[in-house]
């Protein structure tokens, strides 16, 4: 199993489609959460949940990848996706965050992957950002949402 970047920008088409856009914006995090956010991120849990099918799911981190976000405090994002044996594929863009919604723009894109937003101590929850990935194993994307739980490193 290859993870790639391309798994993890989604067409555009599919991200507007899905109301992910946040209108081309991009610079500082704003709101309460901007700065308690910026850091560098390891996920104990990455996982695909197909949107036809919930049912399907694949979790990737049990699959040996790492994913790394490293959100720094004037808005530029890097996510870092791993796996054994393989070069590492590296992501870079904008993040905005407001009280429960953090938004991640890719570079060059004017639509966003927008996630559901918990932070408790050093754990950071995010949720049901649209994506696209194989998640019934058939070698075709599927529309899927991703939930991950990522800690402070």
């Amino acid at each position: 199993m290859r993870v790639t970047l391309v798994v993890l920008v989604a067409a555009a088409a599919l991200a507007a489609a899905c109301g992910g856009s946040d209108g081309g914006s991009s610079g500082s995090p704003t709101g309460p959460s901007g700065s308690s956010l910026v850091g560098t991120w390891k996920a104990s849990r990455a996982e695909f949940v197909g949107v036809a099918n919930p049912s399907q799911r694949v979790e990737i981190v049990s699959l040996g990848v790492s994913v790394t976000l490293a959100l720094q405090g004037g808005g530029a994002y890097t996510l870092t996706i791993a796996e054994p044996n393989l070069p590492p594929e590296v992501a870079t863009g904008a993040w905005t965050a407001s009280r429960d919604v953090l938004r991640l723009t890719p570079a060059g894109m004017s639509w966003s992957h927008e996630f559901d937003m918990t932070l408790d101590g050093n754990t950071l929850t995010l949720l049901n950002a649209t994506f696209e990935f194989d998640v019934n194993g058939d070698d075709r994307d599927d529309q899927a949402k991703l939930n991950m739980t990522l800690s402070r490193m």
